[in-house]
């Protein structure tokens, strides 16, 4: 009696499914003798059953009335716009703040959608796509119901808007109000890619009121956002992860090149882990503090190093440590009236 491989208890459920359901009743002494094993085994395996199918009781007699169906997850607006643009843009599911909110949907999911999900992310040949795709939709127990999230701002339409323009290729005309202005600008837009950042949505996309290849948009700072029936092709060099590692966190730029020293209580912000691709340690000093190199977009970057209050000396370029000390003045005038006595 019994089993010492997993794999045998499988196998034993698959029949007892076709079993039970060709016949009229059995009691689970029956089934016992039949497979050969403890009666206790039977009495698990129709619990598992009973996840999956509605198992009848009847007088101590089972039998197997079809199949159970299975509920719809419960997914938030903002979870299925992440699902939807992480399978459509599937390089930013390697963000690692974008795996885990995916990893927790996904577990949530009827397994044939979330196998749909993963297998579209994990290949790359068209031909498999295409086979994923049809899996799912032949599928006929996927369903997915949204649940509202307490909260409808015009972004939602911001989305689908956006969503189009990047199908179909077309410009937006939108106007933006920028962190800390008071008035919005009208910007001509060419989309290039929807991406999930420091927990918000952003735009990347070419403007025409910049010389730069592209700019960075948060989404819900967008007070209008209009398609157009202007189109335009995206460059063909264009890499959003190329992008987005050459900032320092959404900061972009012309780089420049800094050299701090972090006291010991502070060294391992940089020691840990790498904060951005460019970071050079170039000395482990005896007191333990660390000097160590940037080439980085200055703005963003500034506030940073601030941030590390007097753990952190900014050592070059002599006009980025003047600019920092510049800073550190104004705020000790701010405050230097509560040292008076």
């Amino acid at each position: 009696m019994g089993y010492s491989d997993g794999r045998k208890q499988v196998q034993r459920i698959l029949d007892l499914v076709g079993t039970l359901e060709r016949s009229s009743g059995m009691k689970v002494a029956m089934l016992a003798r039949l497979y050969d094993v403890d009666k206790s085994r039977i009495y698990s395996d129709l619990k598992i059953l009973e996840e999956y199918y509605n198992v009848e009781k009847r007088q101590g007699f089972y039998r197997i009335r079809g199949q159970r169906k299975m509920p719809s997850p419960r997914i938030t607006k903002a979870e299925a716009r992440n699902l939807k643009l992480v399978i459509e843009a599937s390089p930013l599911a390697k963000q690692p703040r974008f795996s885990n909110s995916l990893k927790s949907v996904l577990e949530r999911l009827h397994p044939s959608l979330a196998k749909y999900i993963e297998k579209t992310l994990e290949e790359k040949e068209a031909d498999t796509l295409h086979e994923a795709e049809a899996d799912y939709l032949q599928s006929n127990s996927v369903s997915i119901q949204l649940k509202s999230d307490g909260f409808h701002t015009e972004s939602d339409a911001y989305f689908d808007i956006l969503e189009k323009a990047l199908l179909t290729r077309k410009a937006v005309r939108a106007s933006y109000l920028s962190g800390g202005k008071t008035e919005s600008i009208e910007h001509l837009l060419h989309p290039y890619a929807i991406f999930f950042r420091k927990d918000d949505w952003y735009l990347e996309a070419r403007s025409n009121l910049s010389e730069h290849a592209s700019l960075t948009f948060k989404i819900l700072r967008f007070q209008r956002i209009e398609l157009t029936e202007e189109t335009f092709e995206p460059p063909a060099d264009f890499s959003l992860s190329e992008d987005l590692a050459s900032r320092w966190e959404l900061f972009s730029g012309e780089p420049i090149c800094v050299t701090l020293k972090i006291a010991a209580h502070k060294a391992y912000l940089v020691t840990e882990k790498e904060r951005h691709r460019s970071q050079e340690i170039i000395e482990q000093c005896p007191d333990g503090a660390v000097i160590v190199r940037y080439e980085v977009p200055k703005e963003g970057f500034i506030f940073w190093v601030l941030s590390l209050g007097d753990a952190v000396e900014v050592l070059d370029p002599p006009e980025f440590r003047a600019e920092s000390q510049e800073i550190v003045n104004r705020m000790y005038e701010i405050y230097s009236g509560d040292l008076e006595v």
